[in-house]
C-alpha cells in the first residue's frame, strides 16, 4: 500500500502542469534571493565606501533598487533623500542634480507629480548651461516632461521636452529624439488646436525607433498612433497600426503588450459604437491576459470597459455585474478612484432601474471615496511643501557653514602669522642688545596686525548677521503685505454663490463656484513664492474680474489682451500686484459711473527693454465721482500695499516697477475714465526657480 502510495505521488508530480508549478515555484524563490543578495551587496558597498562621490552614486543605485524589487517606499526615499544632502555638502553640482532626478523619479512613480515636475526641473536648470555631458541633460529635461504631463501641466512638459528634442538632435541621439518626440505628441494631444502638429512627432519617433530597430519603441508609438486616429474618430486607421502593434507584440510574446493590444481594440469598437460584441470580445481576451499576468489593477479597469460596453448594449443586469466585479476587485486593491468610479456607475444604473434605494446607497458611497481622495491629496501636498521646506533648510544650512568656514580660515590663517612672528622674535632675542630695537618694530607691528585682523572678522561678522537679518525682514514683509489684501471680496464672492444657489441657479452657481475655486487655489500656489511670471498674474487677473463680473447686471465687460509680447512666462512681479489697480477700478470708477455700458480693458504692450501694463476703465474718473451712491463707501488699502509692495521690490531686485495715473477726458474737460499705466523695467528672469529666494547664492557657490 505504502508501494502504491508512493507511485501515485510521483505520477501526480511527472504530470506537465505540476512540474511547471514547481519549476514555476524554485525559480521564483530563486530570483527572489537574487534580488534581495544584490540589495544586500549594494547595501554593503555603500556602507564600506570612503569616496564622498561614489558614496552618493551607490546610494542613489541602492534606492533603485529598493523600489524596483522591495517596494519599501520609506527606505527608498531616505536613501535618495540622503544621496541629495550628501551631494549638497560636498558641492557636486552634477551629482546634486543627479540625485535630485532620481528622487523625482521615485515621487513621480508613487504618483506625486507635481513634487516630481519641481525636482526634475530644478536637475535640469542645475546643469543646463554647464559643460557636463549632454546625456543628464537630455535624461532631466524628458523626465521633467513626463511629470509635467502626468501632471496636466502641458505648456511646460512640451517646453521641456522640446527642449531635450534639440540637445538629442544636436548629438543625433535616436534614443531620445524618439523619446522626446513621443512626449511631444502626447502633450500636444492635450492642447485644444495644436492637433495638426501630434502626427509629425509621432512619425519621426517611430521613424527613429526603427533605425534603432527597437521593437518595443516601435510597438509604444504604434499605440500612441492608434490612440490618435481613435481620438479624431478614424477607427478603421487606428486598427491598422494596432494590427501592427499586434504583430510586434507577438513576435515579441509580449503578454502585457498583448494584453494592452486587445485592449486598445476593444476601446476602438466602443468608441465606434457599431460592432460592439467585438468590443466585448476583445475586452475578455484582455482581461483573461491581465488575470494571467496576475495584475489586478488593469483587470479592475478591463471591467469597467466591459460594464460601459455592455450599458450601451442595453443590457443592464450584465453591466452592473461587471462594475460590481470592478467595484469588489477596486476596494481589495484599495483604489479610492477606481472605487468611487464604479460607485457612481452603479447609483445611475440603479436609478436607471428604478431602484432608488441602491442609487442613493452607491451614491453616498462615491462621494466617501472621492471625499477620501481629496483628503489625501491635501496630505500629500502637505507633506511636498514639508519636505521642500527641509530641502531649502539644508541648503540654506550649508550656506551659513560655508560663511562660518570663511571666518574660521582667517582666524587661523591670523593664528598662523601670530605664530610665525613670535618666533621671529624669540631668536632675535637671543642675539642681544642689537636686536632689542628690532623686536620692538617688530611687536609694534605685530599690534598693529592683530587690530586690524581683529577688526576685519568682527566687520565680517556683522556683515553676514547684517544679512542674515534684511533677508529675514524683506521675507517678513512680503508675507505681511500679502495678509493685508482686503478679504471683503471672498467673503462677497462666497455670498454671491449663497444667492445663486437660494434663488434656483445651480447651473451659474457650480459655473461661479468653479471659477472662485480656481482663483483661490492659484492664489494658494503662490503663497510662498516671491514673484511669479506675468502670464499668471494676468490669469489671476481674469479669474477675479469673472468674479466680480456679477455685481454688474449685464451692463459691464471686460478683455485681457497682449501686443506683440514674446516670452510673456519670462517677466516676473510679486504676486497678485494688478488686483488692487482693477478692484480701485471696478469700486471708485465703474461702479459709481452712471454710463450704461461700463468697460475694462487691460493690455500688455512691450517697448525694448520696458514691458507695460495698461489697466483703463470709462468709469467716473478720480475727481467726477457722484457725491452721494447707493454704494457702501469701500475702504481700500491698495494704493498702500502697491506702494510697499514696489518699493519693496525695488530695493531687493535688479528690476524696476513703477506706475502712472492718467484722468482721461474729453475737449470739455468731462471725465472719460482712469488710465495706469504699470511699467516694467527689466522684469526678466532667467532662473525663476531661484532667484530672489533664500538659497539663490547658496546654488551659485554650487
Amino acid at each position: 500500500m505504502k508501494k502504491d502510495f508512493i507511485s501515485s505521488t510521483l505520477k501526480n508530480l511527472c504530470r506537465p502542469e505540476n512540474i511547471i508549478l514547481i519549476c514555476a515555484f524554485f525559480f521564483s524563490h530563486q530570483s527572489f534571493a537574487q534580488k534581495q543578495s544584490r540589495i544586500d551587496s549594494l547595501q554593503t558597498i555603500f556602507q564600506s565606501e570612503t569616496n564622498d562621490s561614489l558614496k552618493v552614486i551607490h546610494e542613489i543605485t541602492l534606492s533603485k533598487e529598493i523600489h524596483r524589487h522591495k517596494h519599501n517606499i520609506d527606505l527608498e526615499y531616505k536613501h535618495a533623500q540622503s544621496a541629495a544632502d550628501r551631494a549638497l555638502k560636498i558641492k557636486d553640482t552634477l551629482l546634486y542634480a543627479r540625485a535630485l532626478d532620481n528622487l523625482g523619479l521615485l515621487y513621480r512613480y508613487h504618483e506625486h507629480y507635481d513634487e516630481a515636475l519641481t525636482l526634475h526641473a530644478k536637475a535640469f536648470e542645475l546643469i543646463r548651461e554647464r559643460d557636463v555631458k549632454p546625456l543628464y541633460k537630455m535624461i532631466f529635461a524628458n523626465n521633467a516632461g513626463v511629470a509635467g504631463r502626468y501632471n496636466h501641466n502641458y505648456d511646460k512638459a512640451f517646453n521641456f521636452y522640446l527642449q531635450a528634442l534639440q540637445i538629442a538632435e544636436t548629438e543625433n541621439d535616436l534614443k531620445n529624439i524618439a523619446i522626446s518626440s513621443n512626449g511631444i505628441g502626447n502633450t500636444l494631444s492635450n492642447i485644444p488646436g495644436r492637433e495638426n502638429e501630434i502626427m509629425f512627432y509621432f512619425e519621426r519617433a517611430l521613424e527613429a525607433e526603427k533605425a534603432r530597430n527597437n521593437s518595443l519603441g516601435m510597438a509604444m508609438n504604434y499605440l500612441s498612433i492608434s490612440g490618435y486616429y481613435m481620438d479624431i474618430g478614424d477607427y478603421q486607421t487606428a486598427r491598422k497600426y494596432l494590427d501592427d502593434l499586434l504583430a510586434i507584440n507577438t513576435e515579441r510574446n509580449d503578454l502585457f503588450g498583448l494584453a494592452i493590444t486587445y485592449e486598445f481594440r476593444g476601446i476602438s469598437y466602443l468608441k465606434e459604437e457599431i460592432d460592439l460584441d467585438k468590443a466585448v470580445s476583445y475586452f475578455k481576451k484582455s482581461v483573461d491576459q491581465f488575470k494571467a499576468l496576475n495584475n489586478e489593477h488593469k483587470e479592475a479597469a478591463l471591467l469597467v470597459h466591459l460594464g460601459d460596453t455592455y450599458l450601451k448594449k442595453g443590457e443592464l443586469n450584465r453591466a452592473e455585474n461587471f462594475y460590481q466585479q470592478s467595484l469588489n476587485l477596486s476596494k481589495k486593491l484599495g483604489s479610492f478612484g477606481l472605487i468611487s468610479s464604479n460607485a457612481s456607475k452603479l447609483s445611475s444604473l440603479s436609478e436607471k432601474k428604478g431602484d432608488a434605494r441602491s442609487a442613493l446607497e452607491y451614491y453616498k458611497l462615491s462621494h466617501v471615496y472621492r471625499d477620501s481622495i481629496n483628503l489625501n491629496e491635501q496630505a500629500v501636498q502637505i507633506e511636498a511643501l514639508k519636505r521642500k521646506y527641509d530641502l531649502e533648510s539644508k541648503e540654506n544650512h550649508i550656506q551659513l557653514l560655508e560663511k562660518d568656514k570663511d571666518l574660521q580660515q582667517a582666524v587661523l590663517n591670523s593664528q598662523k602669522e601670530q605664530l610665525q612672528r613670535k618666533q621671529i622674535v624669540n631668536i632675535l632675542l637671543g642675539i642681544g642688545l642689537l636686536a632689542i630695537l628690532i623686536i620692538f618694530v617688530l611687536q609694534f607691528r605685530n599690534y598693529r596686525t592683530r587690530k586690524i585682523t581683529s577688526a576685519k572678522i568682527n566687520l565680517a561678522e556683522k556683515e553676514k548677521m547684517q544679512t542674515i537679518y534684511e533677508r529675514n525682514l524683506a521675507q517678513a514683509e512680503i508675507l505681511v503685505t500679502r495678509l493685508r489684501v482686503n478679504p471683503h471680496f471672498l467673503f462677497n464672492s462666497l455670498n454671491a454663490i449663497n444667492y445663486l444657489i437660494q434663488s434656483g441657479q445651480n447651473d451659474k452657481a457650480v459655473q461661479y463656484l468653479e471659477i472662485f475655486s480656481h482663483y483661490t487655489r492659484m492664489v494658494l500656489d503662490t503663497s510662498n513664492q516671491q514673484l511669479i511670471p506675468l502670464e499668471d498674474e494676468l490669469e489671476l487677473s481674469e479669474h477675479y474680474l469673472l468674479l466680480e463680473e456679477n455685481r454688474f447686471e449685464n451692463n459691464f465687460s471686460f478683455s485681457i489682451v497682449s501686443e506683440d509680447v514674446e516670452d510673456i512666462d519670462s517677466i516676473l512681479i510679486p504676486p497678485l500686484l494688478l488686483q488692487p489697480f482693477l478692484e480701485n477700478a471696478i469700486w471708485h470708477g465703474l461702479l459709481t459711473s452712471p454710463r450704461e455700458e461700463k468697460i475694462l480693458e487691460v493690455r500688455v504692450v512691450h517697448k525694448e527693454d520696458l514691458t507695460q501694463v495698461i489697466i483703463e476703465d470709462n468709469g467716473a474718473g478720480r475727481n467726477n465721482k457722484p457725491k452721494r451712491t447707493s454704494i457702501k463707501t469701500h475702504k481700500s488699502m491698495g494704493v498702500q500695499i502697491i506702494n510697499e509692495r514696489i518699493d519693496l521690490y525695488n530695493k531687493t531686485h535688479s528690476g524696476q516697477i513703477s506706475y502712472d495715473i492718467v484722468d482721461k477726458k474729453d475737449e470739455n474737460g468731462n471725465s472719460l475714465g482712469t488710465q495706469i499705466i504699470l511699467n516694467l523695467k527689466d522684469t526678466a528672469d532667467h532662473f525663476p526657480f531661484y532667484k530672489g529666494s533664500p538659497m539663490a547664492d547658496n546654488l551659485k557657490a554650487i
